[in-house]
């Protein structure tokens, strides 16, 4: 999968390109698995493995392009893929990133995606809120735009891109193409996404973000609507704890819920 992905990447119409493949501390080097013969190409080998969020941040620092675009080793893109996103930045030099639909498949077939996956482009921070709708391998940032934000935090294992995206979308409207540019497969490998309690992150995110913004961005009626969707994945949370008999889990949720639900009901100040 990840020598389709790289030629996927390599056979852009948009050539003026170059290909980090991050190797995230894998026990046998990438580089000497696959073997691609491309000027463009270059490998970087981390030495200890820092998760999706770091693995991205490294990439992005190896390079000096004025744009930059992910891949998950498991995707494709399709070839015209940059060209048309491209266009779009050159088109809108007020647009600061952009994204565009995705053809999902599961062994190869074609899955119709369900309507709470819908994506869509502008500015739409509180649907964010109830899960991650912009994916990686579709996702083109200004370089500039991305570093303002500091990257991904790469304390997150799972849903970094999540609490990136939260932030970026309080600063600037997202671009959006309808097309389906980018296909993101799925099967009977591992994936991040498939991570057990994934909404344990998401609500440290939002917490993490309602700190970050409650006094500057985010409009009373907007926080609201964060806690609520905090304290009602803490719920989530908490009753599969019980299901799957964890009760110190479960009693950390249920702190979380405690503290959720009191920041909802205070007067803001």
């Amino acid at each position: 999968m990840l020598a389709e992905a790289t030629h996927s990447v390599l056979n852009q119409t948009h050539t003026d390109l170059n290909l980090v493949v991050v190797d995230d501390a894998s026990p046998q080097p990438l580089s000497q698995l696959l073997h691609v013969d491309d000027k463009r190409l270059q490998f970087l080998r981390l030495e200890r493995n820092t998760g999706p969020g770091g693995a991205r941040n490294a990439g992005v620092k190896l390079g000096d392009a004025p744009l930059v675009a992910f891949l998950d080793s498991d995707d494709l893109w399709q070839t015209a893929k940059l060209a048309k996103q491209v266009a779009e930045f050159e088109a809108s030099p007020w647009l600061q990133w952009s994204h565009c639909n995705e053809e999902w498949q599961r062994h190869g077939k074609v899955v119709v995606q369900r309507s709470e996956h819908r994506k869509q482009g502008g500015a739409f921070l509180e649907r964010a809120f109830g899960r991650c709708l912009i994916a990686n391998s579709a996702v083109v940032f200004r370089r500039a735009f991305f570093e303002k934000h500091g990257g991904f935090n790469a304390h997150f294992p799972v849903c970094s891109d999540y609490e990136l995206w939260l932030r970026m979308l309080a600063d600037a409207p997202i671009g959006f193409s309808e097309e389906a540019l980018v296909i993101k497969r799925a099967g009977d490998w591992p994936q991040v996404s498939s991570t057990p309690e994934t909404d344990r992150y998401r609500v440290l995110a939002l917490h993490r973000f309602y700190r970050q913004q409650r006094r500057r961005l985010i409009s009373a009626d907007l926080t609201d609507r964060l806690l609520a969707e905090a304290v009602s994945k803490c719920q989530i949370l908490i009753k599969g704890a019980h299901k799957y008999g964890k009760p110190e889990r479960a009693r950390r949720y249920q702190a979380w819920l405690t503290l959720l639900t009191a920041r909802r009901t205070r007067p803001m100040r």
